[in-house]
């Protein structure tokens, strides 16, 4: 269905009036949530190491735009391929491909050199080294993307239930780039912040674990953003999810992570190691790392969240159009019914 035909200029003016509001809103609110990260106390030190010593509301802005633009494209490449998987079933794997490389331009070029190497670990291959660096941000990157495409996908295949099958689509496309992201960061590079903190020296089980985990928080971020957005229905079941979500990403992250991360005679973590507040104050009890795993939980679903929100926000802007469908969002357009009639009758 083509906008143009959908929206005239009226319903277009007032379509963007209603989207730049409330996309301004949520940046200002990612804004001010990583504010809040930066200056308060207890915060994990790797967190505070990125704000500097002196963290400011205009850093925080141009931080928060830097998430969005970072977690934002992909929700929407998600959302496209279940909702047309003609055309994105081949643009997909490009538009992700495309939003990396861009990301990480922007990465390059506005962090020191130290920050990309903390990420990408150091060059080691016979190639030239900012080629090296590309490769392997790309390779970590499509790990993050491809999970939080897979979380917009995941929930509009379940609302759409008569189309669940398209979800394939995602799923082949994450075998595909979880299997490079695994043989690039691991087996090629044997990235040590990688391989130190996954469980088993970063077998494919724990790689496939942490990308389940990460797959589930853009899945409770796609529920919260829908809900804001006002796109389903169920704000109960979005708040139940959330508290099931934190249970069960607690769990995953657990068995994704080294438990002796120093050696077999360690007490540390990786999770300890992640969440502590400073390299002096190891030692947490379990509560108290499950605790710091809550704190953690809500500010990345948060920033997950506000990502998001912009796709279903503009998703939700079908509500001005001039001829919107009469079928509601979850059942068989009547266009798309009539198509499939006439397809059995033939």
């Amino acid at each position: 269905m083509n906008p143009r035909h959908v929206f005239g200029r009226a319903e277009r003016r007032q379509a963007l009036a209603f989207l730049a509001v409330r996309v301004l809103a949520i940046l200002l609110a990612a804004a001010a949530l990583l504010y809040a990260v930066a200056v308060t106390p207890g915060v994990p030190y790797h967190v505070r190491e990125l704000f500097g010593s002196g963290p400011t509301p205009l850093q925080a802005l141009l931080f928060a735009v830097m998430v969005l633009l970072a977690l934002g494209p992909p929700a929407l490449f998600g959302l496209q391929l279940i909702r047309q998987p003609k055309p994105w079933a081949w643009l997909f794997p490009i538009a992700l491909l495309a939003h990396a490389v861009v990301i990480f331009l922007i990465f390059r070029f506005a962090t020191p050199i130290e920050s990309v190497h903390d990420l990408v670990g150091m060059p080691l291959w016979p190639v030239p080294a900012e080629l090296e660096r590309l490769v392997r941000f790309i390779a970590v990157f499509l790990v993050f993307s491809v999970a939080i495409a897979g979380g917009t996908a995941m929930l509009y295949a379940i609302n759409r239930s008569y189309e669940p099958l398209r979800f394939l689509w995602w799923l082949l496309y994450a075998v595909v780039f979880l299997g490079f992201g695994y043989w690039v960061v691991v087996v090629l590079a044997a990235t040590d912040n990688v391989t130190l903190l996954l469980r088993g020296d970063a077998n494919p089980l724990s790689w496939i674990a942490i990308s389940l985990w990460m797959l589930l928080m853009a899945f409770g971020a796609s529920v919260l953003a829908e809900r804001l957005a006002g796109v389903f229905a169920g704000t109960l079941a979005a708040v139940f999810a959330q508290v099931l979500l934190l249970v069960v990403t607690y769990s995953v992250a657990f068995l994704a992570t080294e438990p002796k991360v120093l050696g077999p005679d360690s007490r540390l973590s990786a999770l300890e190691f992640l969440l502590s507040a400073s390299r002096n104050e190891y030692g947490l009890s379990d509560l108290q790392l499950f605790l710091r795993y809550a704190a953690a939980y809500v500010a990345v679903m948060l920033l997950l969240t506000f990502a998001q929100y912009p796709v279903w926000v503009a998703y939700s802007t079908r509500r001005f159009a001039r001829k919107p469908s009469p079928a509601p969002l979850g059942s068989v357009p009547a266009d798309e019914a009539a198509g499939a009639g006439s397809n059995d009758a033939g």
